[in-house]
């Protein structure tokens, strides 16, 4: 069964603002309490290593005096369940304040938690270097005014319409409500598009805006209903992306991206000044206090930010919708976003494009449609190889010229 997501704004006041600023404490509380927990058990595994090669050593040079052989540490399966279990057992005690919101707000942290450590774990095995390795380490989670989200399991979500506080508009109004664990309905200034089972809602703040974030499970007649049927046609096409044109079709089309950040970058500028001059901590143990025109300045920062990423996420939504609805079969470039960002002379122009969000967008959609996407091997040489006789130019530069 197909999974669709939708994102609704929702009409908050202050008291539901309260409310989330809270959950979202609750929320970046318990996974940090997870890091702090795991850098010190990851020190002691590193430990445990360290006298385990000393020990193997020893065992390998004198098999006869030491019969036998030293135990390899591990790192114990499914940590995040481990620590949530620990730190359930103490939150009634120690930490209060988090039955005032959701139980998922300091539950599902536990499970992002894990989910980092798997990573970590898989970096480190892949034998990554150890400048990559320690960028995988889990990170705490920092405080913002303007940002946050919490989480909230599909048993808890209730949708409703014509709920309102006030009794001269119940059963008058069309709005939906969304009731939120612990403190009651708010309204969604859209209607949900989707009939089918709700997994799951994350509530998050952008700036001064608050959203709900849909996860429905719906049928595949549900999905025929409210997405355009797919023109059935036996068509490939090949994506080369770029910088120049966003995109360019093997068909000879040229698609070129918005860039909002190219276009917003002498006004975020400005406003990350205005910033900066505000009253705030500059280190980490300074005590200054952050003053209220420093939150206010920050909602005004974030939102720019917001509106640069919903350009640049309605860019990229319309064209991979376009592509999977008129292409069967599509062949795609597989490019290593991560190396290239080191490039700082093109680091900003391929984020402001947003090439592995296309891709990772392109790759959902396509399934959803029954389409194919190939991705060709990243050190395939397609540029150097001739269209006709197949000839490979070893010596092409990114001029165009052979040496």
């Amino acid at each position: 069964m197909p999974v669709v997501a939708q994102k609704i704004e929702i009409k908050a006041s202050n008291k539901f603002k309260t409310y989330c600023r809270k959950a979202f404490g609750v929320s970046r509380f318990a996974y940090n309490w997870c890091v702090e927990r795991f850098t010190k058990d990851y020190q002691q595994y590193l430990t445990e290593w360290s006298v385990y090669n000393r020990k193997l050593k020893e065992y390998s040079s004198s098999p006869l005096l030491h019969t036998q052989m030293p135990v390899k540490p591990k790192l114990p399966s499914a940590i995040g369940y481990k620590y949530k279990n620990d730190f359930n057992s103490k939150k009634k005690e120690l930490y209060p304040f988090t039955k005032e919101v959701t139980k998922y707000a300091s539950q599902q942290p536990f499970i992002n938690f894990d989910r980092a450590v798997s990573a970590f774990i898989k970096a480190g095995v892949k034998g990554k270097r150890k400048k990559g390795l320690k960028d995988c380490f889990p990170k705490y989670k920092k405080k913002s005014y303007s940002s946050g989200s919490f989480y909230i399991g599909g048993d808890q979500v209730k949708v409703k319409t014509s709920v309102s506080c006030s009794r001269r508009l119940e059963n008058k109004s069309q709005k939906q409500y969304l009731k939120i664990p612990k403190f009651g309905y708010v309204q969604l200034k859209e209607k949900l598009r989707f009939e089918g089972y709700i997994n799951s809602v994350t509530i998050s703040q952008r700036g001064d805006r608050f959203f709900a974030s849909f996860s429905i499970k719906i049928s595949q007649e549900e999905f025929d209903r409210t997405h355009k049927a797919a023109v059935q046609n036996k068509t490939a096409v090949g994506i080369d992306l770029g910088l120049k044109s966003a995109l360019v079709l093997s068909d000879g089309m040229a698609i070129k991206a918005p860039k909002p950040l190219k276009k917003s970058l002498l006004r975020l500028k400005r406003l990350q000044r205005q910033l900066n001059r505000k009253n705030h901590p500059r280190t980490k143990g300074d005590k200054t206090k952050v003053s209220k025109n420093y939150i206010k300045q920050s909602k005004r920062l974030n939102k720019l930010h917001l509106r640069i990423h919903n350009i640049r996420e309605d860019f990229i939504h319309k064209v991979t919708t376009a592509l999977v609805r008129n292409y069967e079969y599509i062949c795609l470039e597989d490019l290593n976003v991560k190396g290239m960002m080191r490039n700082h002379h093109l680091a900003r122009a391929i984020s402001d494009i947003g090439f592995y969000r296309f891709k990772s967008v392109l790759m959902y959609k396509a399934l959803n449609f029954n389409r194919t996407v190939v991705v060709a091997d990243r050190f395939y040489p397609s540029s150097k190889t001739c269209s006709r006789c197949g000839a490979i130019k070893e010596n092409l530069t990114l001029k165009g010229q052979s040496l």
